[in-house]
């Protein structure tokens, strides 16, 4: 069954299966987007008929028939709970440091709990994580699926009030009875320990059956804090993707928000634009309309290199070495860790680009310090020691930075 329309839906299930068939009878039957919809009258009959279905059909025909509560072709169905419209895959800009968090978030939009199920997407501020949550949720929505996109603070706020009105029962089955459930910011479960009871009981309905689930935060599983083991287990049971910004892609979005303001994007102020803003997509927004309403006066390049020179010092003083041994091209085991050490907390403390990065340790492109910074990254998810060594200089410098 190529495009699924619903006689040839029929006509293969009238020659394969009789009872499936007289189960179907008894529901609405219609087609979309080149998916068929069954609607069940009683939504408490719909995981009834979901189960029959994957019993008694292939997974290449299952794929394509989405059971639904209320009739999908009804306008206010095509609106997906919590998602904004403008944000979709279309106008992502895509570049080598979020390619592979596009493509996984592309391939779960196109296959919702088939792949990469639960999808956890982790990065800095405004580097495009909600974006690409809410272009799932978009992208599922025009094909019928059932939506939900929720900042865990938000969804906190909804379970303490549901609890507190005795209404928790109306809260479970509202997120029990979607398709896609999209969870950003959940770094902000942390300490919320009624509230991550809730939603561990929801991720688990919602995975058996089969459920697409997406999680964002600002920082990997593992340092997730006041998350209970089972949660954070249950994030690293998918796959775990980091999105960061280089800087190709970092002048191609300057250029893109100057058109979307209708702002004659000139190659100097581009430039000007990009000095002055950090690996912030929403920084670059706002920079944007600040000239937009005051005109390019309103540029000022941001002054990182004290910040820079002062994680230097710190590293330098902690493995007992010069800051310009650091500095130079010294390959002593004691001085190339420290310089590692270094370019990796650079870039985790500060706001500095990838190149600014490159220059303030004297160097005149910024691979080494990509390397560099994958390296550690590395040693510090198999070392607890390095972990330690690294925890320990971040709060260090977090007062200072």
């Amino acid at each position: 069954m190529g495009g699924a329309t619903i006689n040839t839906f029929l006509n293969y299930i009238k020659k394969r299966d009789r009872e499936l068939l007289r189960i179907l009878s008894h529901l609405k039957i219609s087609e979309k987007g080149g998916r068929i919809f069954l609607t069940v009258p009683d939504p408490a009959r719909r995981e009834e008929v979901e189960r029959e279905l994957k019993l008694r059909l292939g997974e290449g025909i299952r794929d394509k028939v989405v059971v639904v509560s209320e009739d999908p072709n009804r306008q206010e169905d095509t609106i997906p709970s919590g998602v904004n419209p403008r944000f979709t895959f279309e106008n992502f800009v895509v570049g080598e440091g979020n390619r592979l968090a596009y493509e996984v978030a592309r391939s779960v939009a196109e296959n919702p709990g088939s792949v990469y199920n639960p999808f956890f997407l982790y990065g800095k501020v405004g580097l495009g994580k909600t974006h690409l949550l809410q272009a799932i949720g978009n992208y599922c929505a025009k094909r019928g699926y059932r939506v939900a996109y929720r900042p865990a603070a938000e969804f906190s706020e909804e379970m303490v009030d549901s609890l507190k009105s005795g209404r928790i029962s109306e809260f479970r089955s509202r997120y029990r009875d979607v398709d896609v459930l999209l969870i950003d910011d959940v770094q902000f479960l942390s300490g919320k320990l009624r509230t991550q009871e809730e939603f561990f009981n929801i991720f688990n309905y919602l995975y058996i059956r089969e459920k697409q689930i997406v999680l964002a935060s600002d920082r990997h599983p593992r340092d997730l804090k006041d998350i209970s083991d089972r949660l954070i287990s249950r994030f690293e049971g998918g796959v775990v993707v980091e999105i960061t910004l280089d800087e190709i892609t970092k002048i191609e979005i300057v250029k893109r928000k100057l058109q979307e303001l209708k702002i004659s994007v000139q190659e100097n102020i581009v430039k000007l634009i990009a000095e002055s803003t950090g690996p912030s997509v929403r920084e670059i927004e706002g920079v944007i309309r600040n000239i937009k309403l005051k005109g390019t006066d309103a540029l000022r390049p941001r002054r990182r290199l004290s910040d820079l020179e002062t994680v230097q010092e710190v590293v330098a003083t902690y493995f007992g070495v010069g800051r310009e041994e650091i500095l130079g091209n010294g390959r002593s085991g004691r001085v190339a860790k420290a310089r590692r050490f270094a370019m990796y907390l650079c870039r985790k403390i500060t706001d500095a680009s990838l190149i600014e990065i490159a220059r303030a340790f004297g160097r005149k492109d910024h691979t080494t310090v990509i390397h560099s910074i994958r390296k550690v990254d590395e040693e510090r998810r198999r070392d607890r020691k390095t972990d330690y060594i690294l925890s320990f200089l971040e709060r260090q410098l977090r007062g200072r930075v």
